[in-house]
């Protein structure tokens, strides 16, 4: 008897288990991301297109020679200087994003209204500085193209070589809707003391160690308390606009000693290469009000003299060891 009253409660406990273990789990999408859905595949893409989705926006994250060399049909090219801040408003700092006012006229222009579906695409990692934007201004419903125009090639698509007519204006209305997703110099000298958040420099090698200074920037070196980890480091090394899988991202977060329970902070030059990290975090699941943006960088550290830096690498830079 008692034995079979201890098989009942056995059975009892493994089925609880069962399915407290299936209320947890997260439901796995695209490459097995939490939020794989932020990705749109090249087939998924083209189906909208044949489809002709009244609701589908494309926007081309590229220079005039990418965009000219061929883009996606009806894709709206928008290069950096279309969302760009004058300097003269930012502290004489380049790259930084144009105010809510500003967005909301490019995103008009461009036909987006709430309702929008907006596929982003590049041939490297100026697509997530857009979606980050996007975001950054209460507009959710923006998606990567996962291999960018290099997929979309290979796939034996058709391209186009003129810009599509102007677009019906649309009415979206840009509003900070996540304030800390974008954040400044302040913030980042604050987690000198340590404890307050893990900071990312996605540079490059040369631009960690101090050997080599981009265009824009005033000094070389990295500063003192950030991490390197090269944005590459989430990206197939055949196509710099396709990401590797959940697992490989996983195991590479897990590598550099990224902590779920710290607030996260990324830079890079301009805060374009930093949001290809910052997107990855937020792709595995990560709270995005605990994902963070630098947006004036390297640029804005390395102009105020007043602001620590170093040169060297005692430290390896992640990349050259999390893959």
């Amino acid at each position: 008897m008692l034995s079979r009253v201890l098989s009942t409660i056995l059975v009892a406990l493994t089925l609880l288990t069962g399915l407290g273990s299936a209320a947890w789990a997260q439901p796995q999408g695209h490459k097995g991301y939490a939020r794989g859905s932020a990705l749109i595949t090249v087939q998924e893409l083209k189906r909208l297109v044949d489809a002709k989705d009244p609701k589908l926006v494309i926007l081309a994250a590229e220079n005039d020679l990418e965009y000219r060399l061929g883009h996606i049909p009806g894709s709206y090219q928008v290069d950096r200087p279309a969302y760009e801040a004058p300097a003269e408003t930012q502290g004489g700092v380049t790259g930084n994003l144009i105010d809510a006012a500003g967005f909301t006229k490019l995103a008009q222009n461009l036909g987006i209204s709430k309702g929008s579906t907006v596929v982003v695409y590049d041939d490297k990692y100026d697509a997530t500085r857009l979606w980050w934007a996007f975001f950054y201004y209460g507009k959710t419903n923006v998606r990567v193209l996962d291999g960018g125009i290099k997929a979309w090639k290979e796939s034996g698509y058709p391209t186009a070589l003129l810009a599509p007519d102007a677009a019906k204006p649309g009415t979206l209305v840009a509003k900070v809707s996540v304030p800390r997703l974008r954040v400044d110099t302040p913030e980042i000298l604050a987690l000198q003391s340590g404890g307050k958040g893990q900071l990312w420099d996605n540079r490059d090698r040369k631009e960690y160690c101090g050997e080599e200074l981009k265009k824009g920037a005033y000094r070389k070196g990295h500063i003192p308390w950030g991490n390197p980890s090269d944005w590459a480091i989430f990206k197939q090394k055949g196509n710099q606009a396709e990401w590797i899988s959940a697992a490989e991202s996983q195991a590479i977060l897990k590598k550099l000693g990224a902590d779920p329970k710290q607030d996260q902070y990324f830079f890079c030059q301009s805060g374009v290469r930093s949001t290809q990290a910052l997107f990855t975090f937020y792709l595995l699941g990560w709270s995005l009000d605990k994902l963070h943006n630098y947006d004036s960088s390297w640029i804005g550290w390395s102009k105020d003299a007043s602001l620590p830096i170093e040169t060297g690498c005692n430290v390896v830079p992640a990349v050259a060891s999390a893959r």
